[in-house]
């Protein structure tokens, strides 16, 4: 009745057993590279943003900020300028995280070691605005 069956191979369940750890592993990597990683383009386009602001280069930022026409570089610099009614000049910075939300990503900043800001990266373009 049981001469057909064959016995366990202890190798081949070593193989099968590393196989399904190795795949296991590769899937939760995976997974937090991807939760880690995914909004790293908008990241990356604050980070310029920022940097520029840093330089105190405002046309580069301007044209990185993707303005509507109503929006206009006069209207950027008393936002942004050295003496900016959103920031003051910028030191330093650091991204502190991003959260998606429908089409765009809500990107958080901490400027100069003490102000939090949050900026909305449109996914398509990747312009910036103020968050809705």
């Amino acid at each position: 009745m049981f001469d057909n069956i064959k016995p366990i191979d202890p190798r081949a369940e070593r193989r099968r057993r590393q196989v399904i750890i190795i795949a296991a592993f590769a899937a939760m990597l995976a997974g937090y590279l991807y939760y880690e990683y995914k909004n790293y383009p908008e990241e990356r386009t604050v980070n310029h943003f920022f940097e520029a602001l840093k330089n105190q280069d405002y046309r580069k930022a301007y044209e990185i900020w993707k303005p509507s026409s109503s929006y206009t570089f006069k209207d950027f610099s008393q936002d942004w300028g050295p003496n900016g009614a959103v920031q003051d000049r910028v030191i330093q910075f650091h991204i502190t995280g991003s959260t998606e939300r429908g089409s765009g990503v809500v990107v958080r900043v901490r400027v100069n070691g003490k102000d939090d800001l949050s900026l909305w990266v449109e996914k398509k373009d990747k312009s910036l605005s103020f968050p809705p």
